[in-house]
Protein backbone atom coordinates (compact mmCIF):
# COMPACT_ATOMS: atom_id res chain seq x y z
CA UNK A 1 0.00 0.00 0.00
CA UNK A 2 0.97 3.39 -0.84
CA UNK A 3 -0.87 6.68 0.60
CA UNK A 4 -1.67 9.60 -1.59
CA UNK A 5 -2.57 12.81 -0.34
CA UNK A 6 -6.24 14.56 -2.03
CA UNK A 7 -3.86 16.51 -2.88
CA UNK A 8 -2.01 14.70 -5.32
CA UNK A 9 -4.64 12.21 -6.14
CA UNK A 10 -7.40 14.85 -7.60
CA UNK A 11 -5.22 16.80 -10.10
CA UNK A 12 -3.83 13.18 -11.14
CA UNK A 13 -7.42 11.93 -11.95
CA UNK A 14 -8.44 15.21 -13.61
CA UNK A 15 -5.49 15.30 -15.77
CA UNK A 16 -6.10 11.71 -17.11
CA UNK A 17 -10.05 12.02 -17.44
CA UNK A 18 -9.15 15.23 -19.49
CA UNK A 19 -6.67 14.18 -21.57
CA UNK A 20 -9.37 11.32 -22.96
CA UNK A 21 -11.59 14.00 -23.76
CA UNK A 22 -13.93 14.93 -20.66
CA UNK A 23 -14.11 18.75 -20.50
CA UNK A 24 -13.11 20.15 -17.34
CA UNK A 25 -15.68 20.20 -15.10
CA UNK A 26 -17.06 16.78 -16.55
CA UNK A 27 -13.54 15.84 -14.98
CA UNK A 28 -13.47 16.93 -12.16
CA UNK A 29 -16.83 15.33 -11.35
CA UNK A 30 -15.79 12.14 -12.33
CA UNK A 31 -12.91 12.29 -10.38
CA UNK A 32 -15.23 13.39 -7.06
CA UNK A 33 -17.38 10.71 -7.69
CA UNK A 34 -14.28 8.07 -7.68
CA UNK A 35 -12.41 9.77 -4.60
CA UNK A 36 -15.67 9.85 -3.08
CA UNK A 37 -15.85 5.82 -3.02
CA UNK A 38 -12.16 6.03 -1.55
CA UNK A 39 -12.61 7.98 1.12
CA UNK A 40 -15.75 5.81 2.78
CA UNK A 41 -13.71 2.70 2.34
CA UNK A 42 -15.04 1.42 -1.09
CA UNK A 43 -11.89 0.95 -3.50
CA UNK A 44 -13.49 -1.02 -5.64
CA UNK A 45 -15.79 1.59 -6.91
CA UNK A 46 -12.56 4.06 -6.55
CA UNK A 47 -9.55 5.30 -8.40
CA UNK A 48 -8.93 1.55 -9.82
CA UNK A 49 -11.65 2.71 -12.38
CA UNK A 50 -9.71 5.20 -14.12
CA UNK A 51 -7.85 3.06 -16.27
CA UNK A 52 -11.60 1.61 -17.72
CA UNK A 53 -12.95 4.91 -17.51
CA UNK A 54 -10.74 6.55 -19.13
CA UNK A 55 -9.67 4.12 -21.81
CA UNK A 56 -13.26 3.73 -22.77
CA UNK A 57 -13.73 7.36 -23.38
CA UNK A 58 -10.63 7.94 -25.25
CA UNK A 59 -11.98 4.52 -27.16
CA UNK A 60 -15.10 6.29 -27.99
CA UNK A 61 -17.03 3.54 -26.47
CA UNK A 62 -18.10 6.44 -24.14
CA UNK A 63 -19.24 9.74 -25.12
CA UNK A 64 -17.68 12.62 -23.81
CA UNK A 65 -19.43 15.50 -24.50
CA UNK A 66 -23.27 14.13 -24.22
CA UNK A 67 -26.09 15.87 -24.81
CA UNK A 68 -28.54 14.66 -21.99
CA UNK A 69 -31.76 15.49 -22.79
CA UNK A 70 -35.23 15.09 -20.01
CA UNK A 71 -38.46 14.47 -20.85
CA UNK A 72 -41.58 15.29 -18.51
CA UNK A 73 -44.28 12.47 -19.79
CA UNK A 74 -45.80 13.52 -16.34
CA UNK A 75 -45.64 16.34 -13.71
CA UNK A 76 -43.34 14.48 -11.64
CA UNK A 77 -41.95 11.83 -13.66
CA UNK A 78 -38.56 12.47 -15.43
CA UNK A 79 -37.46 10.13 -18.41
CA UNK A 80 -33.60 10.98 -18.99
CA UNK A 81 -31.37 10.14 -22.17
CA UNK A 82 -27.93 10.16 -21.08
CA UNK A 83 -26.74 9.87 -24.58
CA UNK A 84 -24.05 7.20 -23.78
CA UNK A 85 -22.50 9.90 -21.77
CA UNK A 86 -20.10 9.16 -18.49
CA UNK A 87 -22.59 7.63 -15.49
CA UNK A 88 -21.21 9.90 -13.33
CA UNK A 89 -22.02 13.10 -15.09
CA UNK A 90 -25.63 11.59 -16.35
CA UNK A 91 -26.43 10.75 -12.95
CA UNK A 92 -25.19 14.15 -11.69
CA UNK A 93 -27.15 15.50 -14.35
CA UNK A 94 -30.38 13.34 -13.35
CA UNK A 95 -30.14 13.96 -9.50
CA UNK A 96 -29.90 18.04 -9.86
CA UNK A 97 -32.94 17.75 -12.04
CA UNK A 98 -34.76 15.41 -9.68
CA UNK A 99 -33.71 17.33 -6.85
CA UNK A 100 -35.75 20.90 -9.11
CA UNK A 101 -38.97 18.58 -9.43
CA UNK A 102 -39.25 17.21 -6.50
CA UNK A 103 -38.73 20.87 -4.75
CA UNK A 104 -41.54 21.76 -7.66
CA UNK A 105 -44.01 18.84 -7.74
CA UNK A 106 -43.03 17.62 -3.74
CA UNK A 107 -41.71 14.23 -5.53
CA UNK A 108 -39.91 12.88 -8.59
CA UNK A 109 -39.16 9.71 -10.15
CA UNK A 110 -36.13 9.67 -12.46
CA UNK A 111 -35.77 7.38 -15.28
CA UNK A 112 -32.53 7.29 -16.71
CA UNK A 113 -31.54 5.12 -20.08
CA UNK A 114 -28.21 5.40 -22.17
CA UNK A 115 -25.59 6.20 -19.01
CA UNK A 116 -22.23 3.85 -17.94
CA UNK A 117 -21.45 2.77 -14.56
CA UNK A 118 -21.83 5.76 -12.12
CA UNK A 119 -19.76 4.20 -8.98
CA UNK A 120 -21.74 5.02 -6.01
CA UNK A 121 -24.69 5.84 -5.58
CA UNK A 122 -24.14 7.39 -2.14
CA UNK A 123 -22.79 10.22 -3.93
CA UNK A 124 -25.56 11.12 -5.83
CA UNK A 125 -28.22 10.55 -2.49
CA UNK A 126 -25.93 12.22 -0.46
CA UNK A 127 -27.02 15.51 -3.10
CA UNK A 128 -30.58 14.52 -2.89
CA UNK A 129 -30.44 14.13 0.84
CA UNK A 130 -28.69 17.50 1.34
CA UNK A 131 -30.96 19.36 -0.68
CA UNK A 132 -33.84 17.83 1.96
CA UNK A 133 -34.87 15.33 -0.15
CA UNK A 134 -35.69 11.63 0.82
CA UNK A 135 -34.03 9.62 -1.93
CA UNK A 136 -33.88 6.24 -3.32
CA UNK A 137 -31.43 5.36 -5.95
CA UNK A 138 -30.60 2.37 -8.32
CA UNK A 139 -28.54 1.07 -11.31
CA UNK A 140 -28.44 -2.02 -12.84
CA UNK A 141 -24.98 -3.23 -14.37
CA UNK A 142 -24.14 -6.20 -16.85
CA UNK A 143 -24.55 -9.67 -15.67
CA UNK A 144 -21.87 -11.19 -13.41
CA UNK A 145 -24.63 -12.58 -11.16
CA UNK A 146 -26.34 -15.76 -10.83
CA UNK A 147 -30.06 -15.98 -9.64
CA UNK A 148 -31.52 -17.73 -6.59
CA UNK A 149 -31.31 -21.56 -7.94
CA UNK A 150 -28.99 -20.48 -11.05
CA UNK A 151 -25.19 -20.77 -11.68
CA UNK A 152 -25.44 -18.81 -15.29
CA UNK A 153 -24.49 -15.00 -15.03
CA UNK A 154 -27.82 -13.50 -16.10
CA UNK A 155 -27.99 -10.05 -14.29
CA UNK A 156 -25.77 -8.25 -12.19
CA UNK A 157 -25.33 -7.06 -9.35
CA UNK A 158 -27.95 -4.35 -9.25
CA UNK A 159 -26.69 -1.78 -6.44
CA UNK A 160 -29.68 0.08 -3.88
CA UNK A 161 -29.35 3.15 -2.28
CA UNK A 162 -30.91 5.15 0.64
CA UNK A 163 -30.50 8.23 2.03
CA UNK A 164 -32.97 10.22 4.64
CA UNK A 165 -32.62 13.82 6.43
CA UNK A 166 -31.88 13.44 9.99
CA UNK A 167 -31.24 15.63 12.83
CA UNK A 168 -27.28 14.95 14.36
CA UNK A 169 -24.31 13.92 13.57
CA UNK A 170 -25.54 10.21 12.46
CA UNK A 171 -26.32 9.45 8.92
CA UNK A 172 -28.72 7.29 7.86
CA UNK A 173 -27.33 5.85 4.12
CA UNK A 174 -27.43 2.50 2.68
CA UNK A 175 -25.83 1.70 -0.17
CA UNK A 176 -25.24 -1.99 -1.21
CA UNK A 177 -25.47 -4.74 -3.64
CA UNK A 178 -27.98 -7.24 -4.21
CA UNK A 179 -25.37 -9.17 -3.95
CA UNK A 180 -23.62 -11.11 -1.40
CA UNK A 181 -20.70 -8.64 -2.52
CA UNK A 182 -19.99 -6.08 -4.89
CA UNK A 183 -18.23 -8.24 -7.79
CA UNK A 184 -15.57 -4.74 -7.96
CA UNK A 185 -13.82 -6.57 -4.92
CA UNK A 186 -13.58 -9.89 -6.87
CA UNK A 187 -12.13 -8.08 -9.56
CA UNK A 188 -9.73 -6.79 -7.27
CA UNK A 189 -8.93 -9.43 -5.33
CA UNK A 190 -8.45 -11.52 -8.89
CA UNK A 191 -5.47 -8.70 -10.09
CA UNK A 192 -3.68 -9.44 -6.83
CA UNK A 193 -3.91 -13.29 -7.14
CA UNK A 194 -5.81 -13.07 -3.36
CA UNK A 195 -8.35 -15.42 -2.09
CA UNK A 196 -12.32 -14.51 -1.55
CA UNK A 197 -14.37 -15.39 1.58
CA UNK A 198 -16.21 -18.52 1.11
CA UNK A 199 -19.94 -17.94 -0.35
CA UNK A 200 -19.23 -15.11 -2.27
CA UNK A 201 -19.10 -16.87 -6.33
CA UNK A 202 -19.16 -19.75 -7.89
CA UNK A 203 -15.98 -20.70 -10.41
CA UNK A 204 -17.24 -21.17 -14.17
CA UNK A 205 -18.31 -24.67 -13.96
CA UNK A 206 -21.16 -23.76 -10.94
CA UNK A 207 -18.97 -24.84 -8.04
CA UNK A 208 -18.08 -22.33 -5.09
CA UNK A 209 -14.96 -21.23 -4.73
CA UNK A 210 -12.36 -19.05 -2.50
CA UNK A 211 -10.00 -18.83 -5.41
CA UNK A 212 -10.24 -14.91 -6.56
CA UNK A 213 -9.30 -15.36 -10.65
CA UNK A 214 -11.66 -18.56 -10.66
CA UNK A 215 -14.92 -16.46 -9.07
CA UNK A 216 -13.86 -13.45 -11.55
CA UNK A 217 -14.35 -16.00 -14.63
CA UNK A 218 -17.50 -17.38 -12.77
CA UNK A 219 -20.19 -15.84 -11.09
CA UNK A 220 -21.29 -13.61 -7.69
CA UNK A 221 -23.79 -14.78 -5.45
CA UNK A 222 -27.37 -13.11 -4.65
CA UNK A 223 -27.65 -11.76 -1.20
CA UNK A 224 -29.70 -13.75 1.22
CA UNK A 225 -30.13 -16.14 -1.38
CA UNK A 226 -34.03 -15.50 -3.06
CA UNK A 227 -34.10 -12.33 -1.48
CA UNK A 228 -31.19 -10.94 -3.05
CA UNK A 229 -32.38 -12.26 -6.51
CA UNK A 230 -35.62 -10.89 -5.97
CA UNK A 231 -34.08 -7.31 -5.30
CA UNK A 232 -32.08 -7.75 -7.83
CA UNK A 233 -35.05 -8.40 -10.50
CA UNK A 234 -36.83 -5.19 -8.81
CA UNK A 235 -34.18 -3.02 -9.78
CA UNK A 236 -33.61 -4.60 -13.27
CA UNK A 237 -37.26 -3.73 -13.75
CA UNK A 238 -37.10 -0.14 -12.67
CA UNK A 239 -33.38 0.80 -14.36
CA UNK A 240 -33.83 -1.09 -17.59
CA UNK A 241 -37.19 -2.42 -18.23
CA UNK A 242 -38.73 1.18 -17.23
CA UNK A 243 -36.09 3.55 -18.56
CA UNK A 244 -36.53 1.66 -22.23
CA UNK A 245 -33.14 1.14 -22.30
CA UNK A 246 -31.06 -2.65 -22.35
CA UNK A 247 -31.40 -4.75 -19.48
CA UNK A 248 -29.88 -7.99 -18.22
CA UNK A 249 -28.04 -9.86 -21.32
CA UNK A 250 -27.87 -6.83 -23.37
CA UNK A 251 -25.91 -4.80 -21.12
CA UNK A 252 -22.72 -3.94 -22.72
CA UNK A 253 -19.82 -5.18 -20.52
CA UNK A 254 -18.05 -2.88 -18.80
CA UNK A 255 -14.50 -4.39 -19.21
CA UNK A 256 -14.40 -6.84 -22.45
CA UNK A 257 -16.72 -4.63 -25.14
CA UNK A 258 -15.56 -1.45 -26.46
CA UNK A 259 -17.90 -1.62 -29.50
CA UNK A 260 -21.76 -1.98 -27.91
CA UNK A 261 -22.85 1.01 -24.97
CA UNK A 262 -23.18 0.07 -21.95
CA UNK A 263 -26.63 1.54 -21.61
CA UNK A 264 -26.81 1.50 -18.03
CA UNK A 265 -30.31 2.65 -16.65
CA UNK A 266 -30.62 4.30 -13.37
CA UNK A 267 -33.67 4.72 -11.41
CA UNK A 268 -34.20 7.74 -8.70
CA UNK A 269 -37.16 8.90 -6.74
CA UNK A 270 -36.82 11.31 -4.31
CA UNK A 271 -39.44 13.30 -2.12
CA UNK A 272 -39.24 16.73 -0.65
CA UNK A 273 -39.92 16.24 2.77
CA UNK A 274 -40.76 19.82 3.42
CA UNK A 275 -44.00 18.95 1.55
CA UNK A 276 -45.33 16.68 3.90
CA UNK A 277 -47.62 16.46 7.03
CA UNK A 278 -44.81 16.09 9.49
CA UNK A 279 -42.38 18.31 7.66
CA UNK A 280 -41.53 20.78 10.38
CA UNK A 281 -40.17 17.80 12.75
CA UNK A 282 -39.46 14.82 10.12
CA UNK A 283 -35.46 15.25 10.97
CA UNK A 284 -36.00 15.18 14.33
CA UNK A 285 -38.31 12.27 14.24
CA UNK A 286 -35.77 10.28 12.32
CA UNK A 287 -33.08 11.12 15.20
CA UNK A 288 -35.15 10.10 17.43
CA UNK A 289 -35.66 6.64 15.65
CA UNK A 290 -31.84 6.73 15.19
CA UNK A 291 -31.78 7.46 18.66
CA UNK A 292 -33.84 4.70 19.92
CA UNK A 293 -31.85 2.28 17.60
CA UNK A 294 -28.66 3.23 19.41
CA UNK A 295 -29.52 2.99 22.72
CA UNK A 296 -30.68 -1.07 22.38
CA UNK A 297 -28.80 -3.41 24.11
CA UNK A 298 -25.51 -4.46 22.20
CA UNK A 299 -24.69 -8.25 21.12
CA UNK A 300 -21.87 -10.04 22.40
CA UNK A 301 -18.40 -8.53 20.55
CA UNK A 302 -19.82 -5.33 20.15
CA UNK A 303 -19.40 -2.26 21.88
CA UNK A 304 -21.81 0.28 19.90
CA UNK A 305 -24.52 0.25 17.53
CA UNK A 306 -24.05 2.19 14.12
CA UNK A 307 -26.44 2.88 11.37
CA UNK A 308 -26.01 2.47 7.83
CA UNK A 309 -23.50 5.10 6.74
CA UNK A 310 -21.76 5.58 10.24
CA UNK A 311 -18.82 3.62 9.68
CA UNK A 312 -18.26 5.02 5.97
CA UNK A 313 -18.77 8.87 7.02
CA UNK A 314 -16.01 8.13 10.09
CA UNK A 315 -13.50 6.69 7.26
CA UNK A 316 -14.36 10.02 5.13
CA UNK A 317 -13.35 12.19 7.57
CA UNK A 318 -10.07 10.29 8.86
CA UNK A 319 -9.27 9.32 4.93
CA UNK A 320 -9.98 13.25 3.91
CA UNK A 321 -7.09 14.12 6.61
CA UNK A 322 -4.48 11.19 6.33
CA UNK A 323 -5.00 10.76 2.23
CA UNK A 324 -6.12 7.60 0.96
CA UNK A 325 -3.73 4.36 0.72
CA UNK A 326 -3.90 2.42 -2.95
CA UNK A 327 -2.36 -0.90 -3.47
CA UNK A 328 0.36 -1.59 -5.39
CA UNK A 329 -1.30 -3.08 -8.34
CA UNK A 330 -3.77 -0.20 -8.19
CA UNK A 331 -0.72 2.32 -8.60
CA UNK A 332 0.11 0.42 -11.36
CA UNK A 333 -2.78 0.71 -12.85
CA UNK A 334 -2.53 4.11 -12.42
CA UNK A 335 0.73 4.79 -13.98
CA UNK A 336 0.30 2.50 -16.85
CA UNK A 337 -2.89 4.48 -18.22
CA UNK A 338 -0.65 7.72 -17.40
CA UNK A 339 2.11 6.78 -19.83
CA UNK A 340 -0.35 6.01 -22.05
CA UNK A 341 -1.66 9.44 -22.23
CA UNK A 342 1.98 11.12 -21.84
CA UNK A 343 1.25 12.20 -18.68
CA UNK A 344 3.62 12.36 -15.23
CA UNK A 345 3.15 9.47 -13.07
CA UNK A 346 1.38 9.34 -9.51
CA UNK A 347 4.01 10.36 -7.14
CA UNK A 348 4.23 8.86 -3.61
CA UNK A 349 3.95 11.13 -0.67
CA UNK A 350 3.74 8.77 2.31
CA UNK A 351 4.17 5.14 3.15
CA UNK A 352 1.08 3.38 4.78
Amino acid sequence: MTRFSLATLRPFANALFEASGLSQDHAALVTDVLIHADLRGHGSHGLTRIPIYAERIAAGAVNARPDIRFERPAPAFLQVDGDNGPGPVVSDAAVEAAIATAKEQGVCVAAVARSNHNGSGSFYVEKAVAAGCIALAMTNAPPSMAVFGGRQAVIGTNPVTFGTPVDGGTPIMMDMATSVVARGKVVEAAKRGEAIPEGWALDADGKPTCDGRAAERGVVLPLSGPKGSALAIMVEVLCGVLSGGRFAGSLGNLYSDFETPQDIGHFMLLIDVSRIHASSGYAARVRDLVLELKDSATAEGFSEIKMPGEVEMERARSNSAEGIDLPDNVVADLNAIAAKFALAPLAETEQA
